[in-house]
């Protein structure tokens, strides 16, 4: 038992966070997390429903803004889909975004000894930007099958200036794109992220989602924040991995960053 409390303790890995406007976006969950706090006062007396409705009316354009700032490609921000003047994305789809801004959530209230009152707020991003992600699938695309020489894919991006965003893309050194959103499953992608983000190839989230026998790669550059690129020998070995394309679709991605 002891033995396993240290292993466990050993495994508790940092997730991959970023300071986004006021908040902070988890790239491991893809929570963007926001809080507010108030110390409004009515009169002679502190009012605890006025500064809870005071708390959670600061929140909701503190979590707006930071929302807005999240990196969807490595074009895009999510302002940019929102923009209707930028074109580009289809009005049932912009109708859905707009929507899902508002499907934030209270996660913690707390009640200071001095008085205040500080209010935390959750917004699932993939959830939230998932109908732009499904635009860009193929809807009848179909699992290809694969002999199982891989279970995933693991890209090591730790010596890079790489900033993760929620549709990154691999491409090889001609143009050819390896790993994009368009390439997942929709039954997928409404469950999944198209990659996930970790600090540590050893962190238990990297092997829950590559498996335990995950190709390894390292990327050879970055472009557009959230662009990489392999060298060509990468590149062929892995287009010549019969596991590879069934990675990609089943979102089974794990990108290995330094922050």
């Amino acid at each position: 038992m002891t033995l396993f409390l240290l292993l466990s303790t050993a495994l508790a890995i940092e997730p991959v966070m970023e300071d986004i406007g006021a908040g902070q976006l988890n790239w491991t969950t893809m929570r963007l997390e926001v809080s507010a706090r108030s110390d409004r006062t009515v009169g002679a007396w502190k009012n605890v429903r006025v500064q809870e409705q005071d708390a959670l009316d600061r929140l909701e354009p503190l979590i707006e803004d930071a929302a807005r700032r999240v990196r969807f490609d490595p074009q895009r921000r999510a302002d940019d889909l929102l923009n209707v003047e930028d074109g580009g994305v289809p009005a049932s789809v912009l109708r859905r975004l707009d929507d899902g801004l508002k499907s934030w959530r209270v996660r913690e209230t707390r009640y200071l000894s001095n008085g205040g009152v500080e209010m935390d707020g959750v917004l699932e991003v993939h959830r939230w930007l998932r109908p732009m992600l499904l635009s860009q699938t193929e809807a009848a695309r179909i699992r290809p099958s694969s002999s199982g020489l891989t279970s995933g894919v693991l890209i090591d991006v730790r010596h890079l200036d790489f900033q993760p965003c929620l549709a990154p893309e691999l491409i090889t050194t001609d143009g050819k794109s390896l790993i994009h959103p368009s390439k997942v499953h929709p039954d997928v992608m409404r469950r999944k992220t198209p990659v996930v983000y970790v600090r540590d190839p050893a962190d238990p989230v990297a092997a829950e989602r590559a498996g335990d026998a995950p190709i390894f790669l390292i990327a050879a550059s970055v472009s557009a924040e959230c662009q990489l690129t392999l060298d060509p020998a990468d590149s062929k070995r892995l287009l010549d991995n019969a596991g590879f394309a069934t990675s990609v679709t089943e979102a089974r991605v794990v990108i290995v960053v330094a922050q």
